[in-house]
């Protein structure tokens, strides 16, 4: 019995941890605006399967995070 809790546990505890800790990609909803001053932009930009959307991406130098706004520049 204490074996298969092992095994159980084994199996379940990636899934878990995935679960917890996952960040989902980029973020499915895009931004009209960056989300403050401090942001950067990066200079990369890509355009969304999903929605067709071309966004830009921007970076925030303190935490690392990016966030993904709308493109004002012509497609």
């Amino acid at each position: 019995m204490t074996g298969f809790a092992i095994w159980c546990g084994a199996i379940a505890l990636p899934f878990a941890i995935w679960f917890l800790f996952r960040t989902g990609g980029y973020k499915r909803i895009p931004l009209d605006a960056p989300p403050g001053p401090d942001w950067q932009p990066t200079g990369e930009r890509f355009v969304d399967p999903t929605s067709g959307e071309t966004l830009d991406v921007w970076f925030q130098p303190r935490s690392g995070e990016r966030a993904y706004v709308r493109s004002r520049a012509s497609n």
